[in-house]
């Protein structure tokens, strides 16, 4: 192999004029002998301060970062590389990975390969199915690494044990819910209405000026989450956690709030009587929906006509997307004002 052999003393003038020359071969390592080094190079060529030669050994080959287009290239043809979603959500140690139909039978090996590449991924699942039924839970399979379905998720300088199974959450939802932390103002009592394992509450709680932060979970098991979750935050001070209906729970709290946060995609406009209820005058109301793009200004209005209707007018100070379920279909933030 060809290479610039010189002193140890003149190793770094050789190597800066290689690599403005664009000569270095990348793919290799230099090697030291006693007082000199050869740097392998990509064609023969005069260098200053240094002597081409053609090398009688092999020079350590670099390791290359892994992808998964290196890992598969022999398994899965270039088409089917290009279907692999390249984006994956990711809780905890837990990857949850989007297999295309197409690659249905290849999903085992993308999971491996997903697990080679990412050193803090232990367990590789795909969804069985969309999230359903009052609790929104949805049943997750394990395609490789250990056979665990329980994990603790780190977001915003908090942590949030959960189970895929057991509890609603978005790992993707975590940039939003830093965003409604931000909005917090000192002293502020806020209600999370749907809270699950916690994860509003406990973001809201860490990265704000709030005095105390309620949560009121339906599902029983995403609520004994949520309690230890506050306790593994240390957040006993600032965040209570309540378990039951929140039409029946929201009333026996005695107070309204600055802020109300509803984190439930679907049919959240159905509590708004409830949010409306426990808001005081002139505090904020954070309203969550899935909306195809062209639905979301008549859903504006929608939501300022019930409001409207039960006595509690609004002002809709932002619609923000805040996460994408499918093409053309975003998960949407009404964030209201009541006036």
């Amino acid at each position: 192999m060809l290479a610039a052999y010189t002193d140890l003393k003149n190793a770094q003038k050789v190597k800066n004029f290689i690599l403005k020359k664009d000569l270095l071969n990348h793919d290799y390592l230099p090697v030291k002998e006693l007082e000199h080094i050869f740097f392998p190079l990509t064609k023969k060529t005069k260098i200053p301060n240094a002597e081409v030669v053609d090398t009688k050994f092999n020079f350590p080959q670099k390791e290359r970062p892994q992808t998964i287009d290196f890992l598969l290239k022999d398994k899965l043809t270039k088409t089917e590389l290009d279907l692999i979603p390249r984006s994956q959500e990711i809780v905890g140690n837990i990857m949850i990975l989007e297999v295309p139909p197409e690659l249905k039978n290849k999903e085992k090996l993308i999971a491996e390969a997903y697990l080679k590449i990412n050193r803090n991924i232990t367990t590789v699942v795909k969804k069985q199915e969309m999230h359903k039924g009052v609790y929104r839970t949805r049943k997750v399979k394990i395609l490789a690494g250990k056979n665990n379905k329980e994990t603790v998720h780190h977001e915003n300088g908090v942590e949030i044990k959960l189970h895929l199974e057991k509890t609603y959450f978005s790992a993707r939802s975590g940039n939003e819910r830093l965003r409604i932390s931000r909005l917090v103002k000192p002293n502020e009592e806020i209600l999370v209405m749907f809270s699950g394992a916690a994860p509003y509450p406990l973001v809201i709680a860490k990265n704000s000026p709030a005095k105390i932060v309620y949560g009121i979970e339906l599902n029983p098991l995403a609520h004994q989450f949520a309690l230890e979750n506050v306790t593994l935050n240390k957040l006993e001070k600032k965040v209570i956690i309540l378990l039951g209906d929140v039409r029946k729970i929201a009333p026996t709290i005695k107070k309204k709030f600055n802020r109300v946060v509803m984190p439930l995609p679907k049919t959240g406009e159905e509590f708004l009587d409830v949010s409306l209820e426990k808001a005081k005058k002139g505090a904020f109301i954070h309203l969550y929906a899935f909306l195809d793009e062209k639905e979301i200004d008549d859903y504006a209005k929608k939501v300022k006509m019930i409001c409207k209707k039960g006595g509690h007018p609004v002002r809709i100070l932002k619609k923000v997307k805040c996460g994408q379920f499918s093409p053309g279909t975003f998960r949407v933030c009404f964030d209201l004002k009541l006036i």
